[in-house]
């Protein structure tokens, strides 16, 4: 049976064994003292059934989950630097705060705004300082330097905390250039020259392009790891579409670069089993430069097996692979169970290596009488059968992404794209020319002339301006995005239950592997139904409060257009699964036109009021609102 040739393996074992402490522990803690105790003595017993020539694999599992969750219980003990910054959250307006850049910076070409991660190390509570441990984003606008990586800056802003952690940062911080002060100067590392060679990188992609910002900032975006600098509204068009994902540095930048760099090796001669001593330090070389992203770390984690088994004289296994890179990646940060993008990129990968596999046993054991000369055909050269072959691989790509990222994209995101099913079929094909075109920039500038760079990234506007095309095309259909409630640990269970049973189980258990999907889709949507008797009012502080009417299900929304409460305010709104929204009360004057335009865009209400300036009905436009129509 497929589920158990799976389970059998030790890493996979190991690795859910992993995943399953981490899980346990983070929904129903623990002392660590106690479960390491436990694990110590597992492990002996454990040891003296290995004496008696017993079988001893579940112990060593259960050991595995205890050790992890001991790691995950040890990081999450309370340190005061790590409460430091949200208790200056709630006590100041403001918070003061000394630290390091953590990353490259980001900068919009829209209004200089540059995004970086940065680490604190002290934060001011009124006149002293205390040590402080938090990774933030920051938001730094018309900086009067430039910020690099390693340098240390004292920075003062509106510090807001994440409700969990996201993209390695526990909260965001924007500050003025005028509150910005750098203190002291980076050294010379390794990372601090990587980001020189992506700087250097980034210049060879504009080549040739500088009239088009945004075309280029999508380049920079999607092969060098720059997700900041991407336009507020077309990435708000790539997450209604389901397409976001082609920014995440992948297998697919991976797949791309190590065909290139073994086409080298080959050139030079050397020879296969020693392909890997090369390529994996040029490959952690580009993925330490582009972020260290869980979506890359998981990639060069299986490009690792996959070139270093020959070296051991084993054939190299795609489960093993993926199993091995979980547990490498748990080990170092358990806090990563929680970040969508590990799970994403895990789940999806396990999700297109099963449906795949079941694919190819369908076809092999598909027997019907008429059908073996079309069949024989379609598995031939013909242009036309590696057309139909490619497009029916993409579709199928796209339904098992789309399957097996559902449930974790409705858990962080709340919503749910029905257009990704689409835009997948051809956002995926451009994506793959757009990084191909992007490598042989670089490629063509270093070691050829400038004019080879001008020439591909010439090329590149065409890809992106079609890609930029389908998504502004897709976003505005009814239903692309749904604004869905977070599922239940019990429903994303039956889900995934459902359909690992169905794609690797055997024939007899689809039935009841579909009936799981059903209970979980109707456990899911049971949550949606509610009592329209009741007025529910949702409120994000003194800023902004939200109140569904209950004759048709309308919601309104009162707000001062403060950016702080609306990025709240709209959190709390798609966690109820609104999609629309019946009115829009703007009742300050000062409204951040910006903040309005946002929520217009995500929720699309048939009017918005500004109370602050007569009973009429107003829409943003510009630095302001225009009035469209008189008050009543």
């Amino acid at each position: 049976m497929i589920l158990a040739q799976q389970v059998r393996r030790p890493l996979v074992g190991v690795a859910l064994s992993i995943a399953a402490g981490l899980g346990i522990q983070r929904g129903l803690g623990g002392a660590p003292l106690l479960m390491l105790s436990a694990g110590a003595l597992l492990l002996a017993f454990a040891s003296w059934k290995v004496l008696c020539s017993r079988r001893t694999t579940p112990l060593i599992y259960v050991v595995c989950g205890l050790l992890a969750a001991t790691h995950a219980a040890i990081n999450e003990m309370p340190v005061p630097s790590r409460a430091a910054l949200p208790v200056a959250e709630v006590n100041f307006h403001q918070q003061e705060l000394i630290g390091t850049v953590e990353d490259e910076p980001s900068v919009s070409s829209a209004d200089g705004t540059a995004s970086f991660l940065f680490r604190t190390a002290t934060v001011r509570h009124g006149e002293e300082q205390l040590p402080s441990d938090a990774v933030l984003r920051v938001y730094l606008k018309k900086s009067a330097a430039p910020i690099l990586f390693g340098e240390q800056w004292r920075l003062k802003g509106r510090y807001i905390g994440y409700e969990r952690p996201r993209g390695g940062a526990d909260g965001f911080l924007s500050v003025s250039g005028a509150d910005a002060c750098k203190i002291k100067e980076a050294g010379i590392s390794l990372a601090s020259r990587c980001y020189e060679v992506r700087r250097r990188a980034a210049a060879w992609l504009r080549l040739g392009v500088e009239a088009f910002p945004e075309q280029t900032q999508l380049l920079h975006a999607m092969l060098l790891g720059y997700r900041q600098a991407i336009p507020p509204d077309l990435y708000q068009m790539f997450i209604r579409t389901g397409t976001l994902h082609i920014f995440a540095i992948s297998g697919q930048h991976v797949v791309i670069l190590g065909a290139i760099f073994i086409a080298g090796l080959k050139i030079f001669g050397i020879a296969r089993p020693r392909w890997g001593l090369s390529l994996l330090p040029a490959l952690f070389l580009y993925i330490f430069t582009t972020g260290l992203q869980p979506s890359a770390l998981r990639a060069l984690a299986m490009a690792g097996v996959f070139f270093v088994a020959p070296l051991a004289a084993r054939r190299p296994d795609a489960m093993s692979s993926i199993a091995l890179a979980t547990i490498l990646l748990l080990a170092f940060q358990p806090e990563n169970l929680s970040d969508p993008g590990f799970l994403l990129s895990f789940v999806v990968v396990y999700g297109l290596i099963v449906v795949n596999g079941w694919t190819m046993r369908q076809i092999k054991e598909f027997r019907l009488a008429g059908w073996e000369a079309p069949l024989k055909r379609l598995s031939g050269n013909h242009p036309a059968a590696v057309l139909l072959r490619n497009l029916g691989l993409m579709m199928l790509t796209s339904l098992a992404a789309w399957l097996f990222s559902a449930p974790i994209t409705a858990w962080f995101f709340n919503n749910l794209s029905l257009a990704a099913l689409i835009g997948n079929l051809a956002v995926i094909p451009l994506t793959f020319m757009v990084m191909l075109a992007g490598c042989l920039a670089l490629l063509g500038g270093i070691f050829f002339f400038p004019a080879a760079a001008a020439l591909f990234n010439q090329a590149n506007l065409l890809f992106i301006g079609l890609l930029i095309w389908i998504v502004e095309r897709l976003s505005p259909l009814p239903g692309a995005c749904l604004a869905v409630r977070a599922p239940s640990a019990p429903v994303t269970g039956l889900w995934y239950a459902g359909w690992i049973l169905f794609f690797t189980g055997p024939v007899r258990w689809r039935k009841g592997a579909l009936s799981l999907v059903l209970l979980s889709v109707l456990l899911w949507g049971s949550a949606h139904f509610e009592s329209d008797r009741d007025i529910k009012i949702l409120r994000a502080g003194d800023s902004a409060v939200a109140v569904r009417l209950p004759e048709k299900k309308q919601w309104m929304l009162v707000t001062d257009g403060d950016p702080f409460s609306t990025a709240r305010a709209i959190r709390l709104l798609q966690k109820e699964g609104v999609n629309r929204l019946h009115t829009l009360t703007v009742i300050d004057k000062k409204a951040d036109a910006e903040a309005i335009r946002r929520l217009q865009e995500i929720f699309r209400p048939e009017q918005i009021r500004n109370s602050a300036g007569g009973d009429g009905l107003y829409w943003p436009a510009g630095g302001g609102f225009v009035r469209v129509s008189p008050g009543r």
